[in-house]
């Protein structure tokens, strides 16, 4: 909205005829006769304002009515300083193999050393940032949506530690597989299901979406515009913890069909601004992949691939966290926001105002009229 507008502008051409009818209201007005005045009596005639208030008043309760239909409106400027709020996704890895002990002495697996990662991360995050939790194995689930509750995403990183032995817990480790991929795209999911309405993409439109991720890598070939200028990705990352192996999933695409494609979502991720972050506890990351995740010549690097030995302990870990923590640093940004002030109920009421001054006016012996 500019500085100043008139909702209804046409309006306006109602003033035009305003001079015509104060024109007939002297010409209408019923007047008497009387004989010539003497020069010496000239000094009783009304003065101006006794002479002329009732037509400027008609006029200006008129111009009230008039501009008070075409509801001029001024923008009111704020600048707000405040602290971005990132959008994080934290996709954890169940498979079978995150079950084994971190050490002969220990018996807390590589999945519950995990956690503790992850909680820790949680607890280095500003209270103004959203998280969620994917956890996958031969699929992906969705344990918690974007929140800043850190209580709730807490809760549900209990439900998937070893001594408890909840049912998703179960599931979800009797999978055999590392489906990253299928991880990596359902927190991309919630994202496009977060964005403004305007730019909010449909469960079908996510759908569709999805067809341009299937097949071998470098097989995205476009990205729609809807994706591109939806303002997705400004202080979003996904980041994921596995200790299988990171791959294009070609083989499992050939063997079951219609999984997304690892290199295609990165080249997604780059397209549309959303960082990536993988911890592999010594797994192995394709080539391809390796690839996808470093930037082109001018373009931004999409985030970062940690390597770890299988002799990962909970500094070591936390060391990892801390350095993606400082990586998404929260930035100081400045919001100018201009709010819209229709003048319609301002005018209408100093409209009415002055119809009452008038009565008033009138109604006093020195302002009266024979």
């Amino acid at each position: 909205m500019p500085e100043f507008e008139l909702q209804y502008p046409l309006v306006l051409m109602l003033l035009l005829p305003a001079p015509l009818f104060l024109v007939l209201r002297r010409r209408t007005r019923h007047k008497l006769p009387f004989p010539a005045m003497m020069p010496e009596m000239r000094r009783l005639r009304p003065g101006f304002w006794k002479r002329y208030y009732n037509g400027i008043f008609f006029s200006l309760v008129y111009l009230c009515l008039i501009v008070s239909l075409a509801n001029p409106g001024y923008s009111k400027e704020t600048v707000e300083d405040f602290i971005e709020s990132k959008w994080l996704f934290l996709a954890l890895d169940l498979s079978g193999s995150m079950k084994r002990p971190i050490s002969r002495f220990s018996d807390q697996t590589l999945g519950d050393l995990a956690l503790d990662g992850i909680r820790s991360f949680i607890d280095m995050r500003r209270s103004e940032d959203y998280i969620g939790l994917v956890a996958f194995s031969s699929y992906a689930k969705l344990l918690a949506p974007l929140t800043f509750d850190k209580d709730l995403l807490k809760t549900k990183l209990e439900l998937v530690r070893s001594k408890n032995h909840s049912r998703i817990y179960r599931e979800l480790g009797a999978g055999g597989g590392t489906n990253a991929s299928e991880a990596v795209w359902l927190s991309l999911s919630a994202f496009f299901s977060m964005l403004p309405e305007e730019n909010r993409l449909s469960v079908e439109q996510i759908a569709g979406m999805r067809e341009f991720l299937l097949g071998e890598p470098a097989a995205l070939l476009d990205i729609p515009q809807k994706i591109r200028h939806a303002g997705l990705g400004t202080g979003m990352a996904v980041i994921l913890f596995t200790d299988g192996r990171i791959e294009p999933t070609i083989r499992a695409h050939e063997r079951r069909g219609g999984l997304p494609n690892l290199v295609n979502i990165i080249t997604l991720m780059k397209a549309v601004g959303v960082r990536f972050y993988i911890i592999s506890v010594g797994g192995e990351i394709d080539e391809a992949v390796q690839k996808a995740m470093e930037p082109k010549a001018g373009e931004p690097t999409v985030g970062r691939i940690f390597v770890t030995s299988r002799g990962l302990d909970r500094q070591q870990i936390e060391e990892v966290y801390r350095e993606i923590d400082i990586l998404e640093t929260n930035r100081n940004l400045t919001r100018i926001t201009l709010q819209p002030r229709w003048l319609r109920r301002p005018l209408l009421v100093f409209g009415f105002g002055l119809m009452i001054l008038h009565l008033i006016l009138r109604s006093l012996p020195r302002l009266r009229k024979l």
